[in-house]
């Protein structure tokens, strides 16, 4: 019986309490800016960094690329007739046992 008194005496001083009508605009105004994302500026250093990553990037790809071609020999060339590899096709098909 106790227990249902202070509930019901919590409930009446809740109802008492007088809202602060600006709670609302002050709890909107901080969602949006939450919801804004920060613009910051990166570094000068930072962007230095990346450039020059991709440049080096591109310059290891450019002569990892060239000296692969100057090791690759072209004296012979292969002929392979592929015309038994098309028949290969029928054994791919669920019902062939």
């Amino acid at each position: 019986m106790k227990t249902e008194q202070y509930i019901d005496d919590f409930i009446k001083r809740e109802k008492q309490t007088e809202h602060n009508p600006f709670l609302s605009t002050r709890v909107m105004a901080e969602i949006e800016k939450r919801q804004q994302p920060e613009r910051r500026r990166t570094p000068v250093w930072q962007t230095v960094v990346v450039a020059a990553s991709l440049a080096a990037v591109a310059f290891l790809g450019v002569s990892i690329g060239n000296s692969y071609q100057k090791s690759v020999s072209h004296e012979f060339t292969m002929n392979i007739n592929d015309s038994q590899i098309e028949n290969l096709g029928y054994y791919n098909f669920d019902d062939y046992e």
